[in-house]
């Protein structure tokens, strides 16, 4: 599907939204689903934005605790859909155990890695072309695919560094002078900042 067919098809989701389901969240919860949505509108689908599971997780966590005094928490985890064995690094949001996840529905090949949903606590705001299933822990079925693409010589050197990133990242979920180091590091203008005014958010 085209990029200009998800973006109507956002639009449409958006305009759609269950006023009902709205009206039932709380205050930290509706301003949870604001800042996301934007997020995922001005950044991934606006902005072109993709495989940033980390770097729009941790800017989340930060921009809500910063700037709305909201405690949101980071999973670092994996994913996995049924076209492959395996499972891939992925990091997400959740509130309260309800996911929020703004990163799947964009991915580099959608051929080779199929897009997932934008999801907004639990609810599918952008329904992806693979029904990504999510683990906090290696599942069983996945072990041995993740081990043969460890010692395969073509795949050995991006795994390797695929799960150095991922400890790294697993190390800062709770740390948030770490994370604030990270997302100040950044280069490209991608750093805090940068990403508080492409998304369209204040800063105070």
């Amino acid at each position: 599907m085209g990029q200009a067919r998800q973006r109507k098809l956002q639009a449409e989701k958006f305009e759609a939204l269950d006023r009902t389901w709205l009206l039932s969240l709380s205050s930290d919860e509706r301003q949870v689903v604001e800042v996301a949505s934007r997020i995922h509108q001005k950044l991934v689908m606006e902005g072109g934005m993709w495989g940033g599971c980390y770097h729009l997780s941790f800017f989340l966590k930060r921009y809500l605790k910063k700037q709305r005094n909201i405690e949101v928490d980071v999973i670092v985890g994996w994913v996995g859909e049924d076209s492959w064995q395996g499972v891939a690094s992925h990091a997400w949001v959740e509130l309260g155990g309800r996911k929020v996840d703004m990163a799947l529905s964009r991915t580099e090949d959608p051929q080779t890695l199929p897009t997932g949903s934008f999801i907004l606590l639990d609810r599918v705001l952008l329904q992806g072309m693979a029904d990504y299933r999510y683990y906090r822990e290696i599942p069983e079925h996945a072990k041995e695919a993740l081990i043969q693409l460890a010692l395969a010589p073509g795949t050995a050197a991006t795994s390797r560094l695929a799960r150095q990133r991922h400890r790294q990242m697993l190390a800062m979920v709770d740390d948030e002078t770490a994370i604030d180091q990270y997302l100040a590091s950044v280069a490209g203008g991608m750093d805090y900042c940068n990403l508080a005014l492409l998304a369209g958010l204040s800063l105070e």
